[in-house]
């Protein structure tokens, strides 16, 4: 990054003697070479601790305020994110393509003595990817924690229920929101496609982050709302590859859905039963091993290792991370493997919550801009389909067994950063205008910020109900 302008300093002094030893200016380029990059080094150094501080004091701040309210913590976390990233302080700027804010650049700038350009393509290149990577691995991680809490015999009962609940969940907003979008607002099929795609997306991270928080994740409920939302994960990988398929090329490769729809399921159905064939023998494998966090390190190889395979066959990363996790569950060391991921997830799963918050630009609420205010109340329709037909999926359970189904619909409810790719890619590929880019924004903000509440309510009146029954 600085050698360019070490290569351009104009030539001082002359060879000394040629081809023996260095010339006189070469020695002095050499010399600013390494002072530039000391400075630069250590400009990048505080630039990440800077950073690294912001997110989790501010993550702290907020989230300590959160469960003195009687909110989740996750909440906290996304409000931190709010206030510290586009739509705040702008102390954390990721992929929003605007300037770190002043007061950060002048901490950077005073330990470090670094200039204000070099400080900027700092935050915006090396600072940005580090905390891109540091998220990935919180969702990763967090995932992986959940597959190894799961019940799996559990989740193998309740696989039709979850069935049931996610092509309803999936179709009925679907179906509404492109209706509503073309018939009512006339949007064009593309753009109309997108953002209804959005609304079939579950945040299975959010979701279950709530849930664990408190305390239902391990219910008949909970591990319906699980099942579901991985299979809503699978679906939505497949209408998200139709929009890009539409948007890009004005057709579908039904070959290529198919392929990934298959894949999908081959890989969870191959996770289930590796859970038996594999994961016990792998566990007793690291159990053997002297060094003490053996048991840890062996899991993150295993983690890496599926996360590769998934993203390799066409899928989510975090696909691969909750299979990892269910092989690896169930066995006579999966207590402790929970607790030693616990400060894994308390790290990196802080960092991947703030950063949405941070990635979302609340200033597109703007009422003066007719274009935003289209997207209002295009978004005020999303969200009402968003809502309505999540919690309406929880009506079409098929099951005889006694459970709340308006749990169920609701605990489907929150898109969270599922629906923010899906804006982000549509966006990308020019399908999506500026308000209806709002819109979907918007939409996943309402529900994000709505399931936790309503989830505390719900379970809270199904806790009072078994307590009038018994």
């Amino acid at each position: 990054m600085f050698l360019p302008t070490v290569c351009l300093m104009p030539l001082i002094g002359h060879d000394l003697i040629p081809g023996l030893w260095p010339s006189a200016s070469a020695l002095l380029a050499t010399t600013a070479a390494g002072a530039e990059a000391e400075t630069y080094a250590k400009a990048l150094a505080v630039a990440v601790t800077l950073t690294t501080v912001m997110i989790f004091v501010a993550a702290q701040f907020f989230g300590e305020i959160a469960v003195r309210i009687g909110l989740p913590e996750v909440l906290g976390e996304l409000v931190a994110g709010f206030a510290i990233g586009v739509s705040g302080a702008h102390f954390l700027m990721l992929g929003n393509g605007g300037p770190v804010a002043e007061s950060a650049v002048a901490i950077v700038q005073l330990i470090s003595a670094s200039d204000t350009t070099t400080i900027q393509s700092i935050f915006a290149g090396p600072v940005k990817i580090l905390v891109d990577e540091y998220a990935a691995i919180g969702v990763g991680v967090l995932l992986f924690k959940i597959g190894l809490e799961a019940d799996l015999k559990e989740l193998i009962k309740v696989g039709p229920q979850a069935a049931s609940v996610a092509f309803a969940g999936v179709l009925l907003p679907l179906v509404a929101g492109f209706w509503g979008l073309t018939a009512i607002f006339h949007l064009p099929t593309i753009p109309a496609l997108f953002a209804a795609a959005a609304l079939t997306a579950t945040s299975i991270g959010i979701t279950s982050r709530i849930m664990q928080d408190m305390g239902v994740l391990n219910t008949k409920e909970g591990q319906i709302i699980l099942g579901a939302a991985v299979l809503d994960d699978i679906l939505g990988i497949a209408i998200l590859a139709v929009a890009i398929g539409v948007a890009d090329n004005g057709s579908v490769e039904l070959r290529s859905i198919v392929g990934i729809i298959f894949s999908a399921i081959l890989f969870v159905v191959g996770a289930i039963v590796l859970n038996k064939l594999f994961g016990p023998r792998y566990i007793n494998f690291l159990d053997k091993l002297k060094n003490r966090y053996s048991l840890l390190i062996g899991a993150i190889v295993f983690l890496s290792l599926m996360s590769m395979v998934a993203r390799t066959i066409g899928l989510e990363d975090i696909l691969g991370c909750f299979a990892a996790g269910i092989i690896l569950g169930d066995t006579p060391a999966t207590k402790r493997l929970e607790a030693a991921c616990e400060p894994l997830v308390a790290l990196f799963a802080t960092v991947f919550f703030v950063t949405i918050g941070a990635k979302t630009d609340l200033t597109v609420m703007n009422l003066a801009d007719p274009e935003s205010r289209m997207g209002l109340v295009i978004a005020l329709f999303l969200t009402v389909v968003a809502i309505v037909g999540k919690v309406a999926a929880g009506y079409f359970l098929v099951t005889k067994d006694p459970v709340d189904r308006l749990a169920i619909g609701t605990g489907m409810v929150p898109r969270g950063e599922v629906g923010l790719v899906f804006a982000g890619l549509g966006a990308a590929t020019g399908a999506l205008s500026g308000a209806i880019n709002v819109a979907i924004v918007l939409m996943v903000i309402a529900t994000t910020f709505v399931a936790p509440p309503m989830l505390r309510w719900v379970f809270a009146r199904k806790s009072r109900r078994s307590g009038l029954t018994s």
